[in-house]
């Protein structure tokens, strides 16, 4: 299976800087694209531009660290659920596969955070976890 589109979610936490840089060396080395994701979710009470211009500057940062390694980025910032909208992310971009943290800003107890867990039982698309 070629993966062209490869999902890179982030949270900007330090777990998902581990799977952005693993994402990019990927996508460098197997020629593909890079779809580039931040979820606001909209179960969070916070105030929405905060999160607007932090998950921007997460996409950003994303473009230009691809960008040095001559990768393309496709940035998407959405309002949603994460796994729901991050599934017809994966759809609408056709994306081959994702790589995803195991854990985010919130979720560090565990083997596995849930949001990465309910992502691996439900994608139909390969899911590469990064520790």
């Amino acid at each position: 299976m070629m993966i062209k589109n490869l999902m890179i979610p982030s949270d900007g936490s330090k777990h998902s800087q581990k799977a952005v840089k693993f994402g990019i060396e990927l996508a460098f080395k197997i020629d593909a694209d890079i779809i580039a994701v931040y979820v606001l979710d909209e179960n969070k009470v916070c105030t929405y531009d905060s999160l607007e211009d932090e998950g921007n500057e997460i996409l950003h940062n994303i473009t230009k660290k691809a960008a040095e390694k001559g990768v393309k980025v496709a940035e998407h910032l959405i309002t949603g659920d994460p796994l729901r909208d991050m599934k017809i992310i994966a759809i609408k971009t056709n994306s081959d596969g994702i790589v995803i943290n195991a854990h985010g800003k919130e979720d560090e107890t565990g083997i596995i955070g849930s949001l990465a867990d309910r992502i691996i039982k439900t994608f139909e698309i390969p899911v590469i976890l990064i520790k």
